[in-house]
């Protein structure tokens, strides 16, 4: 698999699953939610002992716009906001 096939498969593909059309791709008029990281050295670091462990590799993340990691560290921005399947809120009634 490539690394581009990998990222679509992990961003677009299950954001347009959930019809979550404006997540999952760089585009004007898109959320900003971007991961800037090394292929050759992101790796998951956690452990169940450890679980709130950083990977390596990743240098910064974006959320919404905002820098909530930056050179590997958090930012103790929260500038994120819980995402719902489309779909499913017409079956539990949530608004």
């Amino acid at each position: 698999m490539t690394l581009e096939d990998a990222v679509r498969k992990m961003t677009s593909l299950p954001a347009n699953l959930l019809g979550l059309y404006d997540r999952g791709r760089i585009a004007p008029g898109m959320a900003a939610d971007i991961v800037i990281f090394d292929p050759n050295t992101i790796q998951d670091t956690a452990t169940y002992a450890k679980p709130a462990v950083y990977p390596t590799g990743i240098d910064m993340v974006l959320v919404n716009g905002t820098i909530a990691v930056d050179h590997g560290k958090g930012t103790g921005e929260l500038a994120g906001e819980v995402l719902r399947h489309r779909s499913s809120l017409k079956m539990t009634g949530v608004q």
